[in-house]
């Protein structure tokens, strides 16, 4: 018997983990990559090259394949649901895609009756500097600033803009890209990520709630235990549960959710989903006993799920983000000679100011130990600024 193939839309570090993750269950994992793509060519040998809107591309990619799946969300929908509908199997499904949009996922969450801020679509440009002031008006307290917000293409910080309510009517008028979403600023307490595996034959499991750390808009640092008290784990997890639900997933969804008003009791609010592998979760390749590389593969091919316990006390991630064009390729032997129980994750990228290039694990029995040895490999690795 031929291996199982799955099939990955995007060649970068998500893919390039998944293809770590295949390798030892026995799956042959398949890329579409662009030209420039950087990451999974070196650990996949099965490469088609081609854009992600290349119809003829994406049919290449999935023949023969067992299923077809994602490890970014910028994709041609009207393609892929052709492809569905000569057969081929699509997981997450093109409707699960659509929530990465950000109007889409507002207005279908807000539909669902599940707690996302308050909200303004602009996607009339005829009447779209009108409804920023009404939206002002109504829903952006006295000092306070707006979130705006591109629906569609950003991360990582990227086509998301904190203005002042009297920076708005410019921006607006000027902006030419996707519907923007306008939301007010809240007043966070913390930000925490939720991990929800589905398979089509109905099981579904969550990993432990993570706290997760933003700088400029990117994620940081990703920690567990969260250091939320149990009532409040329990909500968020309630809440991701429902986000998968509404959104019909299959496969890993990580569901990131703002802590917002009492620090002590503070309300669960839905921020961003990513229909996906994502940051916030490679913590578990080492922290936890299914990590979400694996259980996205044996999710997509309806396998049953793994479970999802942390191994020990407490694990912390840290990006290593780019700050110079200096390799990190070059100080993996002073990382680990500083912190010898690191897990080192290089993606082969292209060093540069602000790109995520790597990430590092500390895996231990101590929250604060582990923050504080993973940020000392992390800062080795990144070089000096």
């Amino acid at each position: 018997m031929s291996p199982p193939v799955v099939a990955v839309v995007g060649g970068g570090q998500l893919a390039r983990m998944l293809a770590e993750a295949a390798s030892p269950l026995g799956v042959r994992l398949r890329v579409l990559a662009a030209p420039g793509d950087e990451g999974a060519s070196e650990v996949v040998t099965d490469v088609v090259v081609g854009a992600p809107d290349d119809e003829a591309a994406l049919a290449r990619l999935a023949e023969g394949a067992d299923v077809v799946t994602f490890d970014h969300e910028n994709v041609d929908h009207a393609a892929l649901e052709r492809l569905e509908a000569a057969g081929v199997v699509v997981r997450p499904s093109v409707a699960t895609l659509r929530c990465s949009d950000k109007a889409h996922q507002r207005r279908t969450f807000a539909a669902a009756g599940l707690p996302v801020p308050d909200f303004e679509v602009l996607d009339d440009p005829a009447s779209a500097v009108e409804d920023a002031a009404t939206f002002v008006g109504r829903a952006v307290p006295p000092g306070s600033r707006v979130v705006v917000k591109a629906s569609r293409g950003g991360y990582d910080g990227r086509g998301v803009w904190m203005l002042e309510p009297d920076e708005l009517a410019r921006f607006v008028a000027d902006w030419t890209g996707a519907p923007l979403v306008l939301e007010p600023e809240l007043p966070l307490v913390g930000e925490v990520a939720v991990l929800v595996a589905r398979r089509p034959g109905g099981q579904s499991v969550t990993w432990p709630v993570l706290e997760t750390v933003q700088v400029d808009g990117m994620c940081d640092e990703v920690v567990l235990p969260s250091g939320w008290p149990p009532e409040v784990e329990e909500r968020a997890l309630a809440v991701a549960v429902a986000v998968a639900e509404a959104a019909g997933s299959v496969g890993v969804l990580a569901v990131e959710l703002f802590l917002v008003g009492d620090p002590d009791d503070p309300e669960v609010v839905v921020n961003e989903v990513a229909p996906r592998v994502h940051n916030s979760g490679h913590l578990t390749i080492e922290g936890c006993a299914t990590s979400q590389f694996a259980q996205h593969l044996r999710a997509v091919l309806d396998w049953p799920l793994g479970p999802t316990d942390p191994v020990a006390g407490a694990a912390t991630m840290v990006n290593v983000v780019g700050s110079t064009d200096a390799d990190p390729r070059d100080r993996q032997a002073d990382a680990l000679a500083e912190v010898p129980e690191a897990h080192l994750h290089l993606y082969g990228k292209q060093a540069r100011p602000g790109r995520k290039i790597g990430h590092v694990t500390v895996v231990g029995a101590h929250r604060e130990s582990t923050r504080r040895r993973a940020r000392t490999a992390a800062e080795v690795l990144a070089g000096p600024a």
